[in-house]
């Protein structure tokens, strides 16, 4: 049997390529939005561009996949009860879905028909936005409850703390270049916000160095939410 010094060791390195791999596909996610050549047409199809396609068919599998094995690797030992955490997740990634469906397709719509606007107003700026802000709340407080409910036994050593704060940084940088082109963004850094305060409830004052997820996300998210808020305040567009 393991100690705990050893179990623990054996979780944070599981966590840590969990969490590594989110990032690259987060910085992938946020470049796929910055670069101008995702934005090119696929083939003779105008109306589908590579971006799209990136999106629904590597970002959202991607993401799924790695955020449900994390969760995995928390409740091994709550097996019992595990169900709640994954199926808040599970709705969440239904979400998510949905939002995608509906939103990368109409999106890349031409507005040539005015009669339409307004329909394809509310499903891409309305019934989207909402089922995505859901998802992205159910999501993240998912794992944010995973961790809490299974801290480390022994806490991190600086030098992985180092790591999952530098992983942090990655997909803060990620989560920026997904946002920055955008139109306005104050509902997103609302919902970001309030995301970090739920987190700070969950985690309940716990040393992070116990909590490597809660550390790479909140560490993410107020990264995010500082580097946009000062990004529009410089340019006076919030």
């Amino acid at each position: 049997m393991l100690s705990e010094n050893e179990e623990s060791e054996k979780i944070v390195r599981q966590l840590l390529l969990a969490t590594l791999a989110q990032a690259v596909v987060v910085v992938l996610a946020g470049l796929n939005l910055a670069l101008k050549f995702p934005a090119h047409s696929v083939g003779s199809l105008d109306f589908v561009h590579w971006r799209e396609i990136f999106a629904m068919l590597v970002v959202l599998p991607a993401t799924v996949v790695i955020t449900f094995n994390v969760i995995w690797i928390l409740e091994r030992g709550h097996r019992d009860d595990a169900k709640r955490p994954i199926t808040i997740f599970m709705v969440s990634v239904c979400l998510l879905g949905i939002s995608m469906g509906v939103h990368e397709p109409i999106y890349t719509l031409p507005y040539s028909y005015p009669q339409l606007v307004p329909t394809l107003n509310f499903w891409d700026e309305f019934f989207s936005h909402i089922i995505f802000y859901l998802s992205y709340i159910g999501g993240s407080l998912s794992l944010l409850w995973s961790q809490a409910r299974n801290p480390l036994p022994v806490a991190m050593s600086r030098k992985n703390t180092v790591v999952f704060t530098c992983i942090a940084i990655m997909a803060g940088v990620g989560i920026f270049l997904t946002l920055v082109r955008g139109g306005c963004i104050r509902v997103d850094l609302i919902i970001i916000a309030l995301v970090l305060i739920a987190a700070e409830w969950l985690r309940k004052g716990k040393s992070m160095r116990y909590l490597p997820i809660a550390l790479a996300i909140e560490g993410a998210y107020f990264l995010a939410f500082l580097g946009l808020l000062v990004q529009r305040l410089l340019v006076g567009r919030l």
